[in-house]
């Protein structure tokens, strides 16, 4: 996936300020900032949730900004989590995982569940397969979202501050399905306000601020090291 020059503009509000980002397949990429620097519009534009004022997305050798590209195609290859979890209130646990499936793919409902149930298993929630969404906790419908946009089988997920709507007792849970899909391999970009966790799970972490990418590097690198009087100030304030 890459981004290059990417601009976003509400109105005459500029929002992304020409951001260029290479994300390499198995990598683990966490993006840090201030409120209002763009994290979540940037993630939102790398699967094109939000129209792009300027510059081009690559994923998969699709340019998103191409108006003949089927979008549709493309973000079947991309898994996105929201701050809040969008699960269908009607449906149980294990019919919210197998929905895309079975409506996009056309996978057949035996085999959905099949895989509905290993992935509820891997999030830790096997036996809530039948439950409601309203007999979950917060951390426990969030693992489910997770295994629902795992249930696409994507080559990269999405993460928009997967942890920031939940109550803190609830975000070790939801950020050890994380650690585990890292390890797994998961190519990954995660929007966090989580330091702990960015600084011991990412590859690369990217500071931005006022809508440009301030700057990027090793955990190591931008924790123990940072470079930019703007990263400075902002890891004083935070860690």
């Amino acid at each position: 996936m890459r981004a290059t020059g990417l601009k976003k503009a509400f109105g005459d509000l500029e929002v992304l300020k020409g951001l260029d980002v290479d994300i390499h397949s198995g990598e683990v990429v966490c993006v840090i900032g201030p409120s209002g620097s763009g994290k979540s519009t940037f993630l939102r534009c790398l699967n094109k949730l939000e129209d792009i004022t300027g510059g081009t997305v690559v994923v998969d050798g699709f340019d998103l900004t191409n108006p003949k590209v089927d979008l549709d195609e493309v973000r079947q290859h991309i898994g996105m989590v929201f701050q809040h979890f969008n699960l269908f209130p009607h449906m149980s646990v294990i019919e919210n995982v197998m929905l895309a499936p079975v409506e996009t793919k056309r996978a057949d409902k035996k085999s959905a569940r099949e895989n509905a149930l290993r992935l509820l298993d891997q999030v830790g929630l096997a036996e809530k397969e039948n439950a409601k969404p309203a007999q979950l906790s917060g951390g426990q419908k969030q693992r489910v979202a997770i295994a629902r946009a795992l249930a696409m089988n994507p080559d990269i997920m999405l993460f928009d501050e997967a942890t920031s709507a939940l109550d803190p007792e609830m975000v070790g849970e939801v950020l050890q399905v994380l650690r585990d899909l890292a390890k797994g391999g998961m190519t990954m970009v995660v929007v966090t306000h989580e330091m702990g966790f960015a600084r011991e799970v990412s590859d690369r972490v990217i500071f931005m601020a006022d809508g440009y990418i301030v700057e990027e590097g090793t955990p190591e690198q931008l924790f123990g090291d940072p470079q930019n009087d703007r990263t400075r100030d902002f890891l004083n304030k935070v860690l």
